[in-house]
């Protein structure tokens, strides 16, 4: 029997009208039909689960840590159930039979004893699971399929608040071992008193006292027995209602390590969605899957035909017919000039939600690019739907059913839209009238609203309160098509690229630094860039200093603080002698240098080979003639290898290179586990030129920019690059170790 939402509420006793926790009015002010149906289909598939762990387990004690123990409904009951037999695990599996009887005649689901109330909790949370279900599963299972067409009069499952009202906290508290014995005294005013029952040790809701009826609640007749299948549950008793206990347990989710249709761990998703399958059931996910490929179908044609060519847009509404269907059509009109790095991008985009979909998982937007990339998916999935309502031949092209079997749960466009995006700004690009603020980050309109930077240099830069992707690379087949692209139409393909030969990094080949002398100067002009020039900092630079000068000279007869006067010198605890004085100043060769910090990169690199010069300089003037050489006395200092005074000046030629930009895109392709091959294959350039670039090469701007959406960052970042300016947020500074040296003396 279905839902009916007119029936009875539910069955109190009289002791009701005194209990002020029970809920109270009509089924349907808590529970719509089809909600109803949810929790009453949830229910008969834990019931079946349920008697299936009963009747494998019987009286023996459950083991949590036994294989596959974790798919069952035993290991959803307390653990102080375990060693409980069969008769105990039986009447809990009825208890979801009988919540699930109760909603199939339209009566509230209010638990008659603490087994109930565990077995509805149990529904409440399996429920939403349940609209992964398909229609005919439901029906079958007498759940009201909403048959209303406007979306606008569906809401969407919802199992907070109203349904968990039919749970009593304090029910508990009602049963007959809780009440205290009526006394044979009685008071003045007729009332017998009686002295407080003791909650004994583990409380009124232990095991032992699971099926004592409450007292607000018309207990359920004792005689009713088990379901006539209950001992055979794995044999399907009832196929045309009840699922098998395969398909239940896959359903509710039992033991899988990830149940495809749980929603992202997300901050940003959490709030408004407990599982895909109560927001995007399966049949809507393989609608949208088909809409995206055909997104992205169009995304490669257009990729291909046009390449870096300025996109020409119809001036005229109606001369836009021939490119109906064009990818960058739907795209806003600022991005006609893009690189085919960037369109190549796009189409990812739409991919890589694509992918999500037939995966599993929520089509949760990471970037702006894949914001607008959703919007045209769900505008081609309303399309796709049109064609199936009108064309059976269509629907089976495609691999979807007829229209008529998408009813309104499957099409609830808005709900997607509200459940999957945080926010809808960058459809201002399509508004003429807001066009000119969504393109102006900096307008007065776009600080207000908190848009952030809409403009399609920063469409893949990944938002900050969600994990980004994971880089993908290209398929075999899409390499295919854009090794037989026409090199005329790409900038910069590869082919047309080969030609024009790769960029040197202007290198002096001969020049090897020593091992670590790099890493200790990329360290050095890091803590030269931190904001703040605290102690900390101070200590890490004046140690990192030591440690640099060594490397330098690349010798054991150079020992940085055997060279500097004594008595100016500080000393940190746990760092040892630090070259510097107790104002972190150290004396070179034509000027006393103070560390300090708050440089761009390209400062600090200038400014750190400016301050070991001169110190190379010092060392070398002062080299076998301090106060410690004169009173170490004994055998003269042995010379310096002259060698030095050629191979020095070379090595900081090495050093002054300017790296800012290679230095970003080192650590960003590290960071994001990319190779190379990777990064020159997305930004459709030729992996030579790359190398060169990571290697400290000239980098021209207008290719540089192609990498931009596969290093998931702002163009303005890499263009703060080739300025010398280091973005911390993409490229961290070191961080010095905590202030436990103390301050020198």
């Amino acid at each position: 029997m279905g839902i009916t939402a007119d029936g009875p509420f539910g069955a109190y006793t009289e002791e009701a009208d005194f209990f002020d926790e029970l809920p109270y009015g009509e089924l349907d002010e808590y529970l719509q039909p089809f909600e109803a149906g949810l929790l009453m289909a949830a229910g008969r598939m834990l019931a079946v689960c349920a008697y299936r762990d009963a009747a494998y387990y019987a009286d023996r004690p459950f083991d949590r840590g036994e294989k596959d123990a974790a798919a069952t409904v035993l290991n959803l009951l307390p653990e102080t159930c375990d060693g409980q037999g069969d008769a105990f695990r039986r009447d809990a599996a009825r208890a979801f039979w009988d919540l699930a009887d109760d909603l199939a005649v339209g009566r509230a689901p209010l638990p008659r004893c603490q087994a109930e109330t565990w077995a509805l909790t149990t529904m409440l949370d399996a429920a939403p699971r349940m609209c992964a279900a398909a229609d005919e599963e439901l029906t079958g299972l007498g759940v009201p399929i909403p048959s209303d067409t406007g979306e606008s009069s569906y809401r969407a499952p919802y199992f907070e608040e109203e349904a968990w009202a039919f749970v009593i906290e304090d029910a508990k508290y009602t049963i007959p071992e809780a009440q205290p014995p009526v006394s044979a005294e009685e008071t003045a005013d007729g009332a017998a008193e009686a002295d407080a029952v003791a909650e004994p040790e583990g409380g009124w809701d232990a095991p032992a006292y699971w099926f004592s009826p409450y007292g607000i609640t018309r207990p359920r007749n004792a005689e009713r027995g088990h379901p006539g299948w209950a001992d055979t549950p794995e044999q399907s008793p009832a196929p045309s209602v009840l699922p098998s206990t395969e398909r239940a347990a896959h359903l509710l989710g039992l033991g899988d390590d990830f149940d495809p249709w749980e929603a992202a761990e997300s901050d940003v998703l959490r709030p408004r969605v407990r599982t895909m399958a109560d927001t995007l059931t399966p049949l809507a996910a393989r609608l949208l899957t088909v809409a995206a490929e055909k997104v992205g179908e169009r995304g490669w044609h257009d990729l291909l035909a046009h390449g870096d060519r300025v996109f020409a847009r119809p001036d005229e509404e109606e001369d836009a017919w021939e490119l109906e269907e064009s990818f960058l059509l739907q795209l806003p009109p600022l991005c006609d000039g893009q690189s085919a790095a960037w369109r190549l991008a796009m189409v990812r985009a739409v991919e890589n939600l694509a992918d999500d979909l037939r995966c599993g998982r929520a089509p949760l937007p990471t970037c702006t690019a894949e914001e607008l990339a959703f919007h045209l998916i769900l505008s081609e999935a309303r399309t796709v739907l049109d064609y199936l309502d009108e064309d059976d031949e269509y629907a089976h092209a495609v691999g979807l059913p007829a229209g008529g079997q998408f009813t309104v749960r499957h099409r609830t466009f808005d709900h997607w839209r509200e459940a999957f995006l945080q926010d809808e700004d960058v459809l201002l690009h399509y508004d003429q009238a807001l066009a000119g603020v969504a393109s102006d980050p900096d307008h007065p309109a776009s600080q207000q609203l908190g848009t952030g930077d809409l403009r399609p240099r920063a469409w893949f830069d990944p938002f900050g309160n969600i994990r980004p992707r994971l880089p993908r690379s290209l398929t075999d087949q899409h390499r295919a098509r854009l090794a037989d692209a026409d090199p005329d139409v790409f900038f910069a393909s590869t082919p047309a690229l080969a030609k024009v030969g790769t960029p040197s990094a202007e290198a002096d080949t001969s020049t090897m630094l020593p091992e670590g002398l790099r890493d200790e100067f990329e360290h050095f002009t890091g803590l030269a860039q931190r904001r703040f020039f605290d102690e900390p900092c101070a200590i890490a630079m004046a140690a990192n200093l030591d440690r640099l000068l060594t490397r330098l000279f690349d010798t054991d007869t150079v020992v940085p603080f055997h060279i500097w006067p004594l008595n100016p010198r500080a000393s940190a605890v746990k760092t040892g002698l630090l070259l510097v004085d107790p104002d972190f100043c150290l004396q070179g060769y034509t000027r006393t240098w103070r560390l300090s910090a708050d440089r761009t990169d390209r400062e600090a690199r200038e400014w750190a080979v400016a301050l070991l010069e001169d110190c190379t300089k010092y060392i070398l003037a002062n080299y076998g003639q301090t106060a410690m050489d004169f009173l170490r006395g004994g055998q003269p200092t042995a010379p310096l290898d002259h060698q030095l005074y050629d191979v020095l000046p070379a090595r900081l030629r090495e050093l002054a290179r300017d790296l800012t930009t290679a230095g970003l895109l080192s650590h960003r392709t590290r960071h994001l586990g990319m190779s190379s091959a990777q990064l020159a294959e997305e930004a459709i350039l030729p992996e030579p030129l790359v190398i060169a670039w990571l290697d400290g090469a000239p980098v021209t701007p207008s290719q540089l920019l192609r990498c931009a959406p596969a290093l998931q960052l702002s163009e303005d970042v890499l263009l703060a690059a080739l300025e010398g300016k280091r973005d911390t947020a993409y490229w961290p500074l070191p961080v010095p170790p905590p202030d436990e040296q103390g301050r020198p003396e």
